[in-house]
C-alpha cells in the first residue's frame, strides 16, 4: 500500500488528511481543528452520470450521533470516486470547541483546499 500525507492551516485551524491506496481503490481520512476524530465516514462507488454526461458516484454515509461531518463526508468521496474511477472510503472529523460562524467558515475554507491536495495526488492506479 502506498500512502501520502497532507496539512494545511495554523491551530486551530490545522487540517491533516493521509490518503492511502488500497489495491485499485483509495482510503482518505482527514481530521483537525482542536479535537481531531472520526464524525463520519462515506463510502463512494464510481458509475456513469444519470444524465449521460461525464461520471459520477454512488455515496453511503455513517455518521456518529452529534456530529456534523457527514455532508463533508459524502460530497468529497464523491467528488474524489468521480474524478478517479475507484472506490473511495473517506473519514472527517472536524471540531473547535463552542465554534464560531467564522471558525466553521475557517475549517470549511481549508478542508476545501485540502481536499484539491489531496484530488491532484492519487497514487498511479494498478489493480490488485
Amino acid at each position: 500500500m502506498e500512502s501520502r500525507h497532507f496539512c494545511i492551516g495554523t491551530v486551530p485551524y490545522r487540517l491533516e488528511a493521509v490518503l492511502i491506496k488500497a489495491g485499485s481503490d483509495v482510503v482518505v481520512v482527514v481530521a483537525g481543528g482542536t479535537k481531531p476524530h472520526i464524525g463520519a465516514t462515506a463510502v463512494a462507488a464510481p458509475r456513469p452520470s444519470l444524465t449521460g454526461r461525464g461520471n459520477s458516484a454512488s455515496v453511503s454515509v455513517i455518521c456518529q450521533t452529534g456530529h456534523c461531518d457527514d455532508e463533508l463526508a459524502r460530497s468529497a468521496a464523491k467528488e474524489l470516486a468521480s474524478a478517479w474511477g475507484c472506490t473511495v472510503t473517506l473519514s472527517v472529523g472536524l471540531h473547535i470547541d463552542a465554534a464560531t460562524d467564522e471558525d466553521l467558515y475557517v475549517l470549511r475554507l481549508n478542508f476545501a483546499q485540502l481536499l484539491a491536495q489531496v484530488a491532484e495526488a492519487v497514487p498511479e492506479r494498478k489493480d490488485g
